[in-house]
């Protein structure tokens, strides 16, 4: 969980940079190796968003850079 707080926070922080929150979100993927961590990661993404959730998919994945459990990529455009 800890790891998927500290990724989504890195995005929330891009996004806040840019003048956008979480809810600029219209879809994202997510790259998991292990698909057993989906309820774990799903518990922590849904604390992120105060309106409606984007379109989203999970992706089960080869082995991710420095060992990660996940990867993010996302596209926000401004509301």
């Amino acid at each position: 969980e800890q790891e998927a707080r500290l990724m989504i926070d890195g995005f929330k922080a891009t996004l806040a940079e840019a003048g956008m929150t979480m809810d600029d979100i219209a879809t994202v993927t997510i790259y998991c190796p292990d698909l057993t961590l989906f309820d774990r990661f799903n518990a922590v993404y849904r604390t992120y968003y105060a309106k409606n959730f984007p379109a989203r998919a999970f992706i089960g994945s080869g082995p991710l850079l420095r060992g990660a459990h996940f990867e993010m990529q996302a596209i926000a455009v401004k509301q």
